[in-house]
C-alpha cells in the first residue's frame, strides 16, 4: 500500500497500461537542458500522453506537483479534487482541467464511464502568465466546459506525438510550440465560455421552471423569450445543457410523474393524463407508450405486481 501511494503521489509516475495509450516522460538530462535553453526555459513539456477509456485511473498528490498539468477530458467522465478536504467535482467530456504546480490535488476516472484524456505536464517562467491570460484562478481547481470541439481544438495530441519521436532540442522546441498553441486556444475559449455563462444560467432557470411547472402548457417561443434568446439559440443551448430538446425534456418530466401516479394512486388514465399536462387521454397514452415501451394500464399492472408482498420472482 505504501508503495502504491508513493507511486500515486510521484508527479512523473502514473498508473498506466491502458490499451492504445501514449505515455512519454522526458529524461532528466533533457529537462535540465530545456531549463537552460533560451527557447525552452519559458515553457517546456516534461511529460505528456493519452489514456483511452482509463478504467481505474486515479492520481493523488498530497503536496501537489512541481509541474503544471493540463488535462482535457475527450470522452467519458471523471472527477477532480483540490486540497483542503473539498468534495470531488465531476468532470465530463469537453471539460479541461488546469492543475497549478505545488497545489494539492487528486483526480481520476469515473467508475462506470471512465474518461479518455489527453494531458501535458509543463514547466517554465511563462506558465503563470499563461494562467493569468486565460483568467484561471491559481489556487482553485476548476473544470472549464469547452465542449468536444473545444478540447479537440487544443490539439494536445501534438505534444506527445512530437515527443514520442525523440527528446532532442528541435523536437522539444516543436513540442513547446504545440503547447503554446494549446494554451493560446484554451485562453480564448475560456474567455468565450465565461462571457456566455450568464446566458447559460438563464437557460438553466428556464429548465428549473419546466421542472416546477411541467403540467402547464409551454411554447418554445415563450421559453426562449424568458431566457432572452432567439428560438434557435435557446434550442441550441438547451440541448447542450440537457442532451435533449425542451419538448423532449418536458415530455420526460410528465411521463416520470405519470409513472409515479400510476403506481401509487387510483386515478383513472384520463385523470392522470390531465394532472401531468395532457388534455387528451389518447395522446397521453401514445406518448406514454412511446416513452415507456408499454401502455399506461399495463405499466400500472406491472408496478402493482412488483409491489405486492409475498411474491417470488
Amino acid at each position: 500500500m505504501d508503495r502504491l501511494r508513493k507511486k500515486l503521489e510521484d508527479p512523473l509516475i502514473k498508473p498506466h497500461g491502458f490499451p492504445h495509450e501514449h505515455f512519454v516522460v522526458l529524461p532528466g538530462a533533457a529537462l535540465r537542458r530545456a531549463e537552460r535553453h533560451p527557447l525552452l526555459a519559458g515553457l517546456h513539456a516534461t511529460d505528456a500522453g493519452f489514456f483511452p477509456v482509463a478504467a481505474g485511473h486515479a492520481v493523488e498528490r498530497a503536496a501537489g506537483a512541481p509541474t503544471h498539468l493540463l488535462v482535457a477530458c475527450l470522452r467519458g467522465r471523471g472527477w477532480v479534487r483540490g486540497g483542503g478536504g473539498e468534495k470531488p467535482r465531476a468532470v465530463g467530456a469537453g471539460d479541461v482541467l488546469w492543475l497549478p504546480a505545488d497545489n494539492p490535488h487528486a483526480y481520476g476516472a469515473d467508475r462506470l464511464r471512465p474518461w479518455t484524456i489527453a494531458y501535458a505536464h509543463f514547466k517554465g517562467g511563462e506558465a503563470r502568465a499563461w494562467m493569468r491570460h486565460a483568467g484561471w484562478r491559481g489556487g482553485d481547481v476548476e473544470a472549464v466546459p469547452l465542449g468536444p470541439d473545444g478540447t479537440a481544438a487544443l490539439r494536445l495530441d501534438r505534444v506527445y506525438t512530437i515527443l514520442e519521436e525523440g527528446h532532442d532540442e528541435g523536437r522539444q522546441i516543436e513540442a513547446a510550440s504545440a503547447l503554446r498553441h494549446a494554451l493560446a486556444v484554451l485562453a480564448r475559449l475560456t474567455k468565450e465560455t465565461t462571457r456566455v455563462r450568464p446566458t447559460v444560467e438563464r437557460v438553466e432557470l428556464v429548465r428549473l421552471r419546466l421542472r416546477q411547472e411541467f403540467a402547464r402548457p409551454h411554447r418554445l417561443d415563450e421559453l426562449a423569450a424568458a431566457a432572452g434568446l432567439s428560438v434557435p439559440r435557446f434550442a441550441q443551448l438547451f440541448r447542450a445543457l440537457t442532451g435533449c430538446s425542451a419538448i423532449e425534456y418536458l415530455r420526460t418530466l410528465r411521463i416520470q410523474r405519470a409513472c409515479q401516479l400510476l403506481a401509487t394512486s387510483e386515478g383513472t388514465i384520463g385523470e392522470i393524463a390531465a394532472e401531468v399536462g395532457y388534455a387528451d387521454a389518447f395522446f397521453f397514452t401514445r406518448s406514454f407508450t412511446a416513452t415507456m415501451g408499454c401502455p399506461p394500464r399495463k405499466y400500472r399492472a406491472r408496478s402493482r405486481q412488483r409491489a405486492a408482498p409475498g411474491r417470488s420472482r
